[in-house]
This record gives C-alpha cells, sequence and structure tokens, in this order.
C-alpha cells in the first residue's frame, strides 16, 4: 500500500515537472521569448529539478516494470517511459551544462 502511494506521488511530481518544462516551452514557440525576463517562466521548472529529476527517474523504473509484465494495459506506459525519458535525459544534460558553465567561467 505504502509503495503504491509512493509511486502516485512520484507520479504526479513527474508529470508536474513536465508541465513546469512544457507549458513556457510552448509559450516561448508560439510567442517567441525575447529576453531574460520572460524566460522567468521556467523558474519553478529550475526549482523542482532535483525532485522533479528523482521523482521521474522512479517513474521510469515502474514504467519499463510494468512494459516489461506485458499485461494487457502495459500500452498505458509506454508515452509515459518516453516522456519520463527524455526528462531524465533533458535534467542530465542541464546539470552538464551547468557544470561545464561554472568551471569555464572561472
Amino acid at each position: 500500500m505504502l509503495r503504491k502511494v509512493g509511486l502516485a506521488i512520484s507520479y504526479f511530481i513527474a508529470i508536474v515537472y513536465f508541465i513546469l518544462i512544457l507549458l513556457p516551452s510552448v509559450y516561448c514557440l508560439q510567442h517567441g521569448c525575447r529576453g531574460p525576463a520572460e524566460l522567468d517562466a521556467f523558474m519553478p521548472a529550475f526549482m523542482l529539478t532535483p525532485l522533479g529529476a528523482i521523482a521521474a527517474g522512479f517513474s521510469l523504473h515502474n514504467a519499463v516494470q510494468q512494459i516489461r509484465k506485458k499485461q494487457s494495459s502495459s500500452w498505458v506506459f509506454w508515452p509515459l517511459a518516453i516522456i519520463f525519458t527524455s526528462v531524465v535525459l533533458a535534467v542530465i544534460a542541464f546539470i552538464a551544462l551547468m557544470i561545464y558553465e561554472t568551471v569555464i567561467h572561472r
């Protein structure tokens, strides 16, 4: 029971994190972000990066386990696995970029 509640919370945080990245991105693509002031819409996603990455990792692990079971409902987990994989890879790239920029500008 506790494991299911933890997975539900993990899925919720991962989906909220994905939406916090997606909505400002769509806005910038439609209207064009012209400066740093408009990029402030990404701040909630930046704040949630550590927790969102961990939640996306746990959710990805659970989605892969559900796909391996080959149940009739396993097709639901394919899009989730793709989304969580892209989120985890993007977070890794973002952290690597921040480390690179920090080291280079010293």
